[in-house]
């Protein structure tokens, strides 16, 4: 008899330690399904990538929809924070947000902060170039001595003639702007991504093939990820999301136009 006292209790133990394990979990999930997530995004139109203004954060462009949908899709609830592109990297640090979107290992420059940050699986793969008018797609890169970019974008493969003063960069915080810029002649190239220039060509009623990628410039294929600092279990949440709706993720980037490098 006391043997099988031992044994229910044994059982009772076990059944506490599965009740308890249970409602842990359930309090864990219940605290993050009520937390606002604030995710940090630019605070700048390049659309239809993302469109994120102190105007209004509500425009409608592929990255609020993609990350709206699943944080909808996961009872969470969440907050978009335009912040400016020039403080980028003390974005975790200085303002507290949850998320930052766009983001890529390669844009750190907060190392020596020794965040611990977590990223997602690449949501879209780009390609970083000088894009020129067709008629200039040969041009030489010692002749581009102007290039326009997006104030606080950080134009990696024209670092060198930026220090050595061989290259004048225009910065602007207008994506249409920018193209604008090319298209009159005030700059050579431009450092900006394909989908946000051929969007601006049918608002300025211009030809998709007016603005081209000089191949003979250095550029490389690039990725957009989703980042974290505090909750990797949602990361892993995203990466599962981007396998199971892939099928309602390119509906998406056909919907918002976006065409992604096949390198």
């Amino acid at each position: 008899m006391g043997e099988s006292l031992i044994k229910l209790s044994q059982k009772q133990l076990v059944s506490l330690f599965v009740l308890f394990l249970a409602v842990n979990i359930t309090c864990v999930s219940s605290l993050l399904q009520a937390k606002e997530y604030l995710i940090g995004v630019e605070d700048i139109s390049y659309y239809p990538l993302y469109d994120f203004t102190s105007k209004d954060l509500n425009n409608e462009s592929f990255t609020q929809e993609l990350l709206s949908t699943f944080f909808s899709l996961h009872g969470y609830k969440v907050k978009f924070v335009a912040l400016p592109i020039k403080r980028f990297n003390k974005w975790y640090v200085e303002d507290a947000i949850d998320f930052k979107f766009p983001d890529n290992p390669r844009w750190r420059k907060d190392k020596s902060e020794k965040l611990d940050v977590t990223y997602s699986q690449p949501v879209l793969n780009l390609i970083a170039g000088s894009y020129v008018l067709k008629k200039n797609k040969k041009m030489l890169r010692k002749d581009v001595k102007r290039l326009g970019t997006i104030y606080g974008f950080h134009p990696t493969f024209w670092f060198d003639r930026v220090q050595n003063n061989t290259l004048d960069l225009i910065e602007d915080s207008s994506s249409i702007s920018i193209v604008k810029h090319l298209l009159m002649g005030n700059v050579e190239a431009i450092n900006i991504d394909s989908n946000v220039i051929n969007y601006n060509l049918k608002l300025l009623q211009q030809d998709k093939d007016a603005v081209v990628l000089n191949e003979g410039i250095m550029h490389g294929r690039f990725s957009f990820y989703f980042s974290t600092i505090n909750y990797p279990e949602i990361i892993q949440q995203f990466d599962e999301f981007l396998i199971t709706h892939q099928e309602a993720i390119t509906e998406l980037k056909t919907k918002y136009g976006i065409v992604e490098t096949s390198d």
